[in-house]
This record gives structure tokens, C-alpha cells and sequence, in this order.
């Protein structure tokens, strides 16, 4: 278990404001601690890799997490977070609407970082990435299995600024206030990259893809970030970061609904939504799962 898992762990078990309290007051010792071991790692093998940044965007709960601990696993490299982004989390319950500081990349100078975020694809953002040279590599889910791992996910965190709103309700109550809140914003979220990023400088990746053929997907990533993508590496990265590694020993579809890995399957949606949810969800994105290929038609 890494430092972030300990925090999370400990935070679920405190009452909301004293776990809101108690993430705000480790943001900036987080950061100092794995700054010092992004520079340790760039003194020790930066001159390995041409890319000293390995930046991931991923709509939230879909797999971002996996994919940052499998590139942290190239010697050197270290997972970072600035702290003007884990106190926006913090304050608006996620970063999706974050837009990058302009000193952002200067801030990373003679270090080895894996930093994610949950950033649009706003001109900003990709304008901010182009102009330091930066790769990126996006990542997202059918929308459906991200409302259920949200709804499952924030009503075990109570630090988590929406965890009020979804704490007492049911699933099918959680699911329908995340598509009347969040939907459309995150369908938006993947919109803003499909139509602004930089096709020379990110990679697009789904979560799908990565659960059902991790070696490959992992490959794409490595090479688009100019990284030893042998099939060694990429077969041992991809079993020491398995499911059933990550969740304590659980197989895929063997849900814990308490853990930050929870199922790890593709489709999960279909076993929770009621008619009157299919219905809502397709006034609202049956366009969009077209468009991005996870249906055919609104036959669903």
C-alpha cells in the first residue's frame, strides 16, 4: 500500500469535516516528499529518457490511477501532484474544470514526473502543454460505468465535497442526480479532446482497451512517451499493476465497494440501470456513446 492509499484509508474512517480538514493539511508535505524523489530519480537516471514529464488526463474513474502506477514503475520516475490542483479537488470535489498555471512545467525542471489530472481539453490546457513541449497521454470510460464507480466511489469518502449529496441515497438515486450534475459535463470533458489535442503530442487511450489488452495499451503509452516498450517490461509493469494485485487479491467482476479498486470490469452499468436511468442517460449522451463508438444506435 503507497502513501495514497494509506491517506485514503485513513480518511474514510473520520467524520466529513475532519476529513476534509485532514487531506487539506497533508497536500503540501505530500508534495515536498515526492518532489524530493522526482529530483532523487532524475539524478540517478535522467539521462534515460528524452521525456522528463509523463503527463496523463483522465476522466475521473477511469483508470487514471492504473496507468500513472504503471509509469511510475520506470526507475526514476515518481508520481506528483501540485498542490494547486489537490486543494481545487478538494474544494470543488474534482479538477475536471482546472485550467493549468502558466508556470506549470518550469515547476518540474531536473525532476522524473508522473503527474494526472482530470483536466478539460481546453485551449488553455493544450496550449499551456504545447508550449513546454509536454506529452500527454488521455484517458476515459463508457460514461455509464463511470457514474456507478462515482456514485459507489464518493459515498465511501467523506472528505469528498460531494459525499453529502450522495451518502444517504440509493444507487439508483446516486445514478440519477450524477446524470442531472455531471453527465454532460463529462461528456464534454471527452469532447474537449477529441476536438483540441494536439494529435503529434497525446495519445488517446480507453479504459476498456487497457482492461481487455493491458500489455498493448500500456505499449502505446510507453512509445508515445519514448520508453523502453520491450514486451518484457511491458508484460512485467502489467502483472505487477493486475487487478487482482491492486485489490488485495480479489478476481475482476469480485466487487469491494469500500476499495479504491472496486470491480475492475467492463460494462458493470448494465447491471444497475433501471429503465426510467437508461432512459435519462440517453436523452443526455445516447448521441455521444455513438459518436465515441460504444454503441451502435440507442437500441441500448
Amino acid at each position: 500500500m503507497n502513501a495514497n492509499d494509506v491517506l485514503e484509508s485513513l480518511g474514510r474512517r473520520l467524520p466529513p469535516p475532519l476529513a476534509r480538514e485532514a487531506k487539506r493539511l497533508v497536500v503540501y508535505p505530500r508534495y515536498y516528499l515526492q518532489a524530493r524523489a522526482c529530483r532523487r530519480g532524475f539524478r540517478d537516471f535522467g539521462d534515460r529518457y528524452p521525456q522528463n514529464v509523463l503527463f496523463i488526463a483522465g476522466l475521473p474513474k477511469s483508470g487514471t490511477t492504473w496507468l500513472e502506477r504503471m509509469l511510475s514503475s520506470y526507475p526514476g520516475f515518481h508520481d506528483l501532484l501540485i498542490p494547486d490542483v489537490a486543494s481545487h479537488e478538494l474544494s470543488r470535489g474534482g479538477s475536471d474544470d482546472y485550467e493549468l498555471p502558466a508556470d506549470m512545467f518550469s515547476r518540474f525542471e531536473n525532476m522524473l514526473v508522473v503527474t494526472k489530472m482530470h483536466i478539460r481539453g481546453s485551449p488553455h490546457n493544450v496550449e499551456t502543454l504545447r508550449a513546454a513541449g509536454v506529452r500527454y497521454a488521455v484517458l476515459y470510460r463508457d460514461l455509464r460505468d463511470v457514474a456507478v464507480s462515482h456514485v459507489f466511489y464518493v459515498r465511501q469518502v467523506p472528505w469528498h465535497p460531494e459525499y453529502p449529496l450522495y451518502v444517504e441515497r440509493s444507487l439508483e438515486d446516486g445514478l440519477s442526480l450524477f446524470a442531472e450534475r455531471t453527465l454532460s459535463r463529462f461528456a464534454e470533458w471527452v469532447r474537449s479532446w477529441h476536438e483540441n489535442a494536439d494529435p503529434q503530442a497525446c495519445v488517446i487511450l480507453k479504459y476498456e482497451d487497457m482492461l481487455s489488452a493491458p500489455v498493448p495499451a500500456l505499449g502505446l503509452a510507453a512509445r508515445h512517451f519514448q520508453l523502453d516498450d520491450s514486451e518484457a517490461v511491458l508484460s512485467s509493469i502489467a502483472d505487477a499493476h493486475s487487478f487482482r494485485r491492486l485489490s488485495g487479491g480479489r478476481a475482476r467482476g469480485e466487487a469491494d465497494s469500500a476499495s479504491f479498486f472496486r470491480k475492475g470490469v467492463v460494462g458493470d452499468w448494465r447491471s444497475h440501470f433501471t429503465q426510467p436511468l437508461r432512459d435519462a442517460y440517453k436523452e443526455r449522451i445516447g448521441s455521444f456513446l455513438i459518436d465515441v463508438g460504444y454503441e451502435r444506435d440507442h437500441s441500448w
